[in-house]
């Protein structure tokens, strides 16, 4: 009898040790389990944060291209009129567009010149017919105001807007001379407007636009800043574009 009971008691322990076993595998799997889980969700959170950011990026650097590419083609193109319009007759284009705040009466190259808009004539998309585009930032959008001259009514249309960008923070100019020096020298607080001797001048334009992500990022905000002064410190991701272009059909002596 008593060898009966030492084994049932030897049984019982036995359950006993395995199932003790068996408890702090189980916890200790468990345990791995979410440390493996939590490592992968951190993983995944990393990866799909970053791609949200190049995500970010990328549209405000697509935006930022398509603006900057538009700019600078239309700009080299200032000055140049329309050969049709240039036939010695009444058609000629000898005046501006009229009720603007801008308009001295007189056509010309730059008819106006501010650190923020700028008003230029040309033959910008190579129509035959020579238009006056406006340049300027509303709200967020990079806008475009276009009239074109009628030879036939002998006078500017009405204006068409267009949008050339969206989520733009800042569009700057700035105007250079045939020898590279800036036109003023000094850029003053709250931008210039540069006078008509000072547009005649004028051979090069530098551009500074600044584009943004279409929404927030939350992170570690970004300083961006620029020449004037301007500056942003948020949770947008933004892209600073700054280039010259130079006037092909400007007077280079002037």
């Amino acid at each position: 009898m008593k060898s009966r009971k030492s084994g049932h008691r030897a049984n019982r322990a036995w359950r006993s040790i395995s199932a003790g076993t068996s408890l702090v595998e189980m916890v200790i799997a468990m345990t791995l389990g979410t440390m493996l889980l939590t490592s992968l969700f951190s993983m995944y959170y990393v990866a799909a944060k970053s791609a949200h950011s190049e995500e970010s990026r990328s549209v405000a650097n697509k935006e930022g291209r398509m603006a900057a590419n538009r700019l600078a083609r239309d700009l080299r193109l200032v000055g140049l009129i329309a050969p049709a319009d240039i036939d010695g007759d009444s058609n000629d284009i000898d005046m501006d567009i009229p009720d603007q705040i801008w308009s001295n009466g007189l056509r010309d190259n730059f008819e106006y010149a501010n650190t923020y808009e700028l008003v230029m004539t040309s033959d910008y998309d190579a129509d035959s017919l020579t238009e006056t585009v406006h340049f300027y930032l509303e709200d967020d959008l990079l806008k475009q105001e276009i009239w074109e001259w009628s030879r036939d009514s002998v006078e500017w249309g009405q204006p068409m807007s267009k949008t050339i960008a969206n989520n733009v923070d800042h569009l700057m100019f700035t105007y250079f001379d045939a020898d590279g020096n800036p036109i003023p020298e000094y850029l003053e607080t709250g931008g210039v407007t540069l006078t008509p001797g000072q547009r005649i001048r004028v051979t090069a334009v530098e551009v500074t636009l600044v584009t943004r992500s279409a929404e927030e990022e939350q992170g570690y905000p970004e300083m961006v800043y620029t020449p004037d002064g301007s500056y942003w410190y948020d949770n947008y991701r933004r892209m600073v574009f700054r280039f010259l272009i130079r006037g092909r059909n400007l007077n280079i002596d002037a």
